[in-house]
């Protein structure tokens, strides 16, 4: 934009144009415009004052009116008419700040109860005071020293009395070590429990002290490799039974050991998937 004290030579009739940034107009557009231009040199000359240069200038056109050039200059605000408008407020913000009516407000509804119940809180399992070791009879108390509070389940087959007297058969004893690492339990979660004992010739039957272990210790699942070992610790239990339920416990029925100890370990394992779907931990 150029000098403010530009704008004193345009014409009071043209002023409105010239704001709206019309600069240059053709005479041809404007009928009479001759005649304004030389009443205002006259003006001049009348009053003493030099002809001076206006900021609006008239050409002739070179094609006609058709081909009209104008130059549009850009309009700036005024500081203050931007302070103006920054100090009114729309009718939508006086509406915002106007306080709500106190019978309109709403209250905020309380929080629903959860519908999902509270996990039970567990008390910690006192530790089981297990019986001195040497209050059993042997074999039994070379079991019971090595028993921890890590126990889940008895093991126990009807050759178990002879294979603790020192005169264990190593098929056996390396088919239950492949068990054992096929279930794949922590150390000292299971545990062998005689229902037999040896004399040095024949094997005694003692479910009486079989099922006294099983209270002391707490255990709550029973392997029992063989119906014959079923025999002994559940005479009531059908013939053939896969499982039973003694006193709250129950027994899980596998193969005899003197079969499983000649098969592949594979088979061996699958015979005694029972094993894994216990509920162990």
């Amino acid at each position: 934009m150029g000098s403010p004290s530009a704008e004193l030579n345009v014409l009071e009739s043209l002023r409105p144009w010239y704001q709206n940034g019309l600069s240059f107009i053709f005479k041809d557009a404007l009928p009479g415009l001759a005649q304004i231009e030389q009443a205002v040199k006259q003006k001049s000359l009348n009053t003493g004052s030099g002809p001076q240069s206006s900021s609006l200038h008239a050409h002739v056109p070179v094609q006609g009116a058709a081909q009209t050039q104008t130059q549009v200059q850009p309009r700036q605000s005024s500081p203050q008419a931007n302070s103006n408008n920054g100090q009114q407020s729309s009718p939508v913000s006086r509406a915002a700040a106007t306080p709500m009516p106190s019978h309109l407000k709403q209250s905020t509804p309380p929080l629903k109860p959860s519908r999902i119940p509270p996990r039970p809180v567990k008390e910690p399992t006192p530790p089981m005071c297990h019986p001195d070791a040497g209050s059993w009879p042997d074999p039994w108390c070379q079991l019971a020293s090595r028993i921890t509070n890590r126990l889940q389940i008895f093991w126990t087959y009807p050759q178990l009395g002879q294979d603790l007297s020192g005169d264990a058969d190593p098929a056996r004893r390396k088919l239950f070590q492949s068990l054992i690492g096929y279930m794949g339990l922590p150390k000292g979660a299971i545990s062998f429990w005689p229902c037999t004992a040896w004399n040095g010739n024949v094997l005694e039957n003692r479910p009486d002290i079989f099922w006294k272990g099983v209270e002391a210790y707490g255990v709550k699942f029973v392997a029992c490799f063989g119906s014959q070992g079923l025999s002994i610790i559940a005479p009531e239990a059908p013939s053939g039974a896969s499982s039973a339920h003694v006193n709250g416990i129950q027994v899980i029925v596998l193969q005899d050991p003197d079969l499983l100890k000649v098969l592949p370990a594979d088979e061996q394992q699958l015979l005694s998937i029972a094993l894994l779907r216990l509920p162990l931990f």
